[in-house]
């Protein structure tokens, strides 16, 4: 009986330890078709006729719920933010800036694995939005990042401690995504508003 009660003290004990994840914010958001812009390298789509924006709009969801999740962090780490959307709709993605104040709402992903980075600068209080949606070659960026850190003689790395490449990082080195695709609509907190 006693091994029993330190088992269920020892279970208890550990397992509040694990990261434990909750919602901290979440945005029912509606992008305008007619305001989409797509750039990509080599292309120019300077009239919105040549867009398919139904095709853009059923990709990338013209109507979504984002949200804001974190990750408690195991005493001593950094609480970890991830982004959930139809597009990353798992686990979500890794933010790399969160910033929330009373009016507005900044997130930016890092690159995942796929070579995609999100980017969002939400008004809490007009709900007016912008998202950003990057696409990078596998090839290129990773040819461009060898040739930087080769030419800094490896004195800089373009990834962080997580190995994670972040919109900083690209934008700073001026990295040019195979694709960038703008989003401008509302996004207004909670669900069914």
């Amino acid at each position: 009986m006693k091994s029993l009660i330190y088992i269920i003290i020892f279970f208890f004990a550990f397992y509040g330890t694990n990261s434990n994840s909750s919602n901290i914010i979440k945005f029912e958001c509606e992008y305008d078709p007619n305001l989409i812009e797509k750039k990509q390298k080599n292309v120019n789509f300077n009239n919105k006729q040549k867009l398919d924006l139904k095709e853009i709009c059923k990709k990338f969801k013209c109507k979504d719920v984002v949200e804001v999740n974190v990750e408690k962090a195991i005493t001593g780490d950094k609480n970890k933010y991830r982004l959930r959307n139809s597009w990353f709709n798992h686990q979500g993605i890794m933010i790399d800036d969160f910033i929330m104040t009373k009016d507005s709402v900044t997130i930016n992903t890092f690159v995942s694995q796929a070579y995609y980075l999100e980017s969002y600068k939400i008004n809490r209080s007009t709900g007016k939005t912008k998202r950003t949606f990057y696409k990078f070659d596998y090839y290129e960026i990773l040819e461009d990042i060898n040739k930087i850190e080769s030419e800094t003689n490896k004195k800089i790395t373009l990834y962080n401690e997580n190995g994670k490449i972040s919109l900083k990082t690209i934008t700073l080195f001026n990295l040019k995504p195979q694709k960038k695709i703008i989003f401008e609509g509302k996004c207004m907190e909670g669900i069914g508003v």
